[in-house]
């Protein structure tokens, strides 16, 4: 264990040999150095709410600038006190947070998000929307930022090669609508291409690979149902392939993946992972991967508790979060560090 004591660790970003950055969604904002773990002052106040026993909104994720060696640059997403998700960025130097700045505001709450870089000094970050029984308005109105992945320079300024939708005279931040909660998102350098997961509602947890401009169709179209286990599709697949992008993988409520952080393994010590997408299974409390070229889904761990985010760190090793309260309800919020068992 790496560190403990926390309520929802939701982000964490890496750098150096084991210095972390570890938001808590209920605010807080942890630096992790030399074997110890101390919260920061300086950060944004946020606001959360809490339904059916969970927590949505609060303290996101954290990102580095990927010039972050040299400028210092740390950006954070949240939902600020009037209810609005925010993505903010501050220089992190001598252990303290310095002229933090808001680069983007939304006009709508978050119950989710991720940052992501592309590399060219633009960031994603993805904005989820839920809805229990029904789904919330939103996804499909371009005037609404919520169940969108937006784009933005590293400034906060709008890419003048964003797309331009057909109800709108100019680019905006969003660069692809109609999700549902995305909440992994993974950039891959190599392949110029950003993946995403999302959470469907019962059933229908997906998988995608991101098209600029593209609708993806929620809730017009989902192989899930209502919480009440009524139908949401208003359209057939057939109908939602000519408008709308599918998803490279969808699973059914039987395997209900409940998708949490994204993370494609390189030179991991995980020979047998490298090349597949891993991520956490909330409710199942798993570790699971993705092959895209097989399509094949594999439990990897079992009874972790609630995985929030995953990182890969120099030395091989993975790096999981964990909520409090699982998989034993007496567990707090920590930091794991997992390796490849010995044979």
């Amino acid at each position: 264990m790496i560190a403990s004591e926390f309520s929802i660790p939701w982000g964490v970003a890496v750098f150096g040999e084991d210095e972390l950055l570890i938001t808590d969604r209920l605010g807080t904002l942890y630096h992790h150095k030399n074997g110890t773990t101390q919260p920061l002052s300086g950060t944004p106040q946020t606001y959360h709410v809490e339904f059916a026993g969970l927590i949505y909104g609060g303290l996101m994720d954290v990102s580095l600038h990927p010039n972050f060696d040299t400028n210092r640059l740390v950006y954070i997403s949240y939902v600020g006190i009037q209810g609005k998700m925010l993505v903010a960025r501050f220089k992190f130097q001598d252990d303290t947070i310095d002229k933090i700045e808001i680069v983007f505001r939304s006009n709508s709450f978050s119950i989710g998000s991720r940052i992501e870089w592309d590399d060219h000094n633009h960031f994603y970050v993805s904005q989820g929307l839920g809805g229990n029984p029904y789904p919330e308005p939103g996804p499909q109105n371009l005037g609404n930022d919520g169940g969108k992945i937006h784009r933005l320079h590293d400034d906060g300024q709008i890419p003048q090669d964003n797309p331009i939708f057909d109800t709108i005279t100019g680019p905006t931040s969003i660069w692809t609508y109609g999700h549902r909660d995305p909440q992994g998102l993974f950039f891959d350098r190599d392949a110029g291409v950003l993946y995403a997961n999302e959470h469907g509602p019962l059933g229908g947890d997906e998988f995608n690979i991101i098209y600029q401009g593209k609708n993806y169709g929620w809730p017009l179209h989902s192989y899930g149902k209502n919480y009440d286990n009524s139908e949401i599709s208003t359209i057939t697949e057939e109908e939602a392939r000519t408008t709308t992008v599918l998803p490279e993988k969808h699973w059914d409520k039987n395997i209900n993946v409940a998708p949490s952080s994204l993370l494609k393994l390189k030179n991991s010590n995980f020979t047998l992972w490298n090349g597949s997408f891993i991520m956490g299974s909330l409710p199942q409390q798993r570790l699971v991967t993705y092959n895209l070229q097989s399509g094949k889904t594999e439990i990897v761990l079992e009874n972790i508790g609630r995985v929030r985010d995953i990182a890969q760190l120099s030395n091989g090793n993975l790096i999981v979060l964990v909520d409090a309260g699982s998989p034993n309800s007496s567990d707090r919020g920590r930091i794991l560090e997992i390796w490849p068992k010995e044979e």
